[in-house]
């Protein structure tokens, strides 16, 4: 917040708070009002091509009216996450066939879109939160019907409406760090009533122009911050260990 107000020149910062979803990113391509692309994040510049196990999420809208909003193309990022209800309820099935259950609702979504039977993918459930439009293309501003949002609240709006699964209810915009502290402490309280696994809250200054105003650093945004909750613990009991003698002599516990 100190750094934010410093760069900006303003007394009081306006902030976006949401969920940091705990699942497996996508980043969707949107080309006149068509899904061109899904992919993974990867590595940050290569990711894998997902587009046909993409389609089969429900909260994935095939097409959506960008050209309302004068828009081209756009990259939208987001998480793809499985229901703890529906998690379990896989699990169950898959004990059932004698079939080893999945270890955690992230992993299980991640695997899911990397597997090739399509139809196993709709089997699982998975649903698709979109939280960040990373760039638009612009086509004909002339002839389009809605004004572009100017913040990225207006964004999570604009895509609630065009039909995606955006943290619009989740999220709250507020003025100055210490709402921002007060909405994450209420937010940690309830994690464990909400229907899907998030492991902290995201922080995001909500103009748009003063994000640009901000700009990046060489491997993060100055205008986003992570807040992590603390991790969940839990206690293990040591019931044994095995010693392996590998090729070259050396004997290692396990």
């Amino acid at each position: 917040d100190r750094k934010a107000r410093e760069l900006s020149k303003l007394e009081i910062v306006e902030y976006c708070v949401e969920p940091k979803f705990d699942g497996a990113s996508i980043s969707l391509i949107y080309e006149n009002d068509q899904l061109l692309r899904a992919a993974t994040r990867g590595d940050g510049v290569t990711g894998d091509e997902i587009t046909t196990n993409t389609k089969k999420i429900k909260s994935v809208p095939l097409s959506a009216k960008f050209s309302n909003y004068g828009i081209e193309q756009i990259e939208i990022r987001g998480e793809v996450l499985i229901n703890k209800n529906n998690f379990k309820a896989y699990n169950q099935k898959l004990m059932e066939e004698g079939v080893p259950p999945l270890a955690n609702p992230r992993n299980a979504a991640a695997g899911s879109l990397r597997i090739k039977d399509t139809a196993e993918v709709g089997r699982r459930n998975l649903e698709a939160f979109l939280y960040h439009v990373s760039y638009i293309i612009n086509g004909h501003l002339s002839t389009a019907k809605d004004k572009q949002p100017e913040t990225h609240s207006g964004m999570l709006e604009m895509l609630w409406m065009l039909g995606f699964r955006s943290p619009k209810k989740e999220m709250k915009v507020v003025k100055g760090i210490d709402k921002v502290i007060e909405y994450i402490h209420e937010f940690e309280i309830e994690r464990d009533n909400l229907p899907y696994e998030i492991d902290g809250m995201v922080i995001k200054v909500d103009s748009l122009a003063l994000q640009d105003r901000l700009g990046m650093t060489s491997h993060h945004p100055r205008w986003a911050i992570a807040y992590k909750f603390k991790a969940r613990q839990g206690t293990s009991k040591l019931i044994g260990v095995e010693f392996q003698v590998g090729r070259t002599g050396a004997v290692t516990p396990v």
